[in-house]
């Protein structure tokens, strides 16, 4: 009997060591696992993360009134505001649509027109801010003025809608119409990008390649 209470109480002691031994390697395999990394450990708790898409290019957005010359269906014209600055440009905008949009995959349209210059316009901020958005390198000096710069055109999509971001849809309809311009008339040496809501008043020039910039700027500045 005494025997046996001895071998119970080998048996206990050796299932404490067992469990304190036990608990012990779960505790510092724990703590392993909650370790930061040394990036994380250097990293601030009120370190800013990247956005998670990078942010759209700059756009130019100015004010559109259907004029009171209206020439048709096909073929109209605006009255073009933009103010910033303290300072207003404006210039006229007339275009006209060749036919309904056609295409299979992408229906297009041909187009083609020009913009007017109007006497007194201040172009200084237009400028300024159409340099930042067509990523122009230098604002032109000593450009004479002209009373119109022709361009032909594509009509790249309409009845378009809008979403938080800017991107186009058909679905659901909207209101804006895009066009592609190409200057000179004739040639391709500018492409830009147009969009052109007449229900919202809104107009919008958006690049097309930075390559472009220079030239259309210089182009914009006699006119507008």
């Amino acid at each position: 009997m005494k025997e046996r209470k001895v071998e119970i109480g080998k048996w206990k002691r050796w299932s404490g060591e067992v469990f304190w031994a036990s608990l012990l390697i779960f505790a510092t395999s724990a703590g392993a696992c909650r370790k930061p990394s040394a990036n994380q450990e250097s990293k601030p708790l009120d370190a800013k993360t990247e956005p998670a898409f990078p942010e759209e290019p700059p756009t130019v957005i100015f004010d559109v009134r259907l004029s009171s010359e209206g020439k048709s269906a096909t073929e109209q014209l605006y009255e073009c505001t933009y103010q910033s600055g303290g300072k207003t440009a404006r210039f006229r905008l007339e275009w006209r649509q060749n036919g309904p949009l056609k295409g299979d995959i992408i229906p297009i349209a041909g187009a083609g027109g020009k913009f007017l210059a109007v006497e007194g316009s201040d172009n200084s901020v237009l400028l300024a801010d159409l340099k930042k958005a067509l990523e122009a390198k230098d604002i032109p000096k000593n450009i004479s003025r002209a009373k119109e710069l022709p361009f032909d055109a594509v009509v790249l999509g309409d009845h378009q809608s809008r979403d938080s971001t800017g991107g186009m849809h058909d679905r659901p309809t909207g209101d804006w119409v895009i066009l592609k311009l190409f200057l000179p008339k004739g040639g391709d040496d500018g492409e830009v990008f147009l969009h052109l809501n007449p229900v919202l008043g809104k107009a919008e020039f958006s690049i097309k390649d930075e390559e472009y910039g220079d030239y259309l700027l210089a182009q914009f500045a006699r006119v507008f």
